[in-house]
């Protein structure tokens, strides 16, 4: 990955974090439910968010991001549960519509194609779990020990 790459990577995630952090400040401030959705959030016109927002625009780039997180946040670590939680509605949509009309999230499995990331990985397939990887091991320990032993053998008869 990147330099840059990364560097979108988090600060995709950190928007998702700092927004869950203003809707639950702007969600106290009104006395509403902190567990209405955030992706319905309003934060126009809440002076707790920002107040939030403020603080941290104005430290700028001065001090380590993970800094600037634990101001707005109250932690210091990333975390993708927010995004995960803004969507979770069209998460479920997905869900229940590929369901209803049968589609199927994933790959067929074919045979040998993609065999090496589908078992380094332990991917699931068609709704089977997929890991010759138990299976695999028996086989290469025999592959090693014939190389060995056909190795030995060849210098054995080249020293006779």
């Amino acid at each position: 990955m990147e330099k840059d790459d990364g560097g979108y990577f988090v600060s995709t995630i950190l928007q998702f974090q700092i927004h869950r952090s203003l809707c639950r400040a702007a969600q106290k401030q009104a006395h509403l439910a902190p567990s209405d959705p955030i992706h319905k959030c309003d934060i126009y016109r809440s002076s707790a968010a920002g107040k939030i927002l403020s603080t941290l625009m104005s430290k700028g780039s001065s001090q380590p991001w993970q800094e600037a997180l634990r101001d707005a946040t109250g932690d210091y670590r990333l975390d993708g549960s927010a995004l995960r939680e803004y969507f979770a509605p069209l998460e479920d949509w997905l869900r229940s519509e590929n369901i209803r009309t049968g589609e199927r999230v994933g790959w067929l499995y074919d045979g040998d194609y993609c065999k090496h990331s589908i078992e380094t990985a332990n991917l699931q397939v068609l709704g089977g779990f997929y890991n010759a990887g138990s299976a695999v091991y028996p086989n290469v320990l025999v592959l090693l020990a014939a190389c060995v032993s056909s190795v030995l053998l060849v210098r054995r008869s080249i020293r006779s």
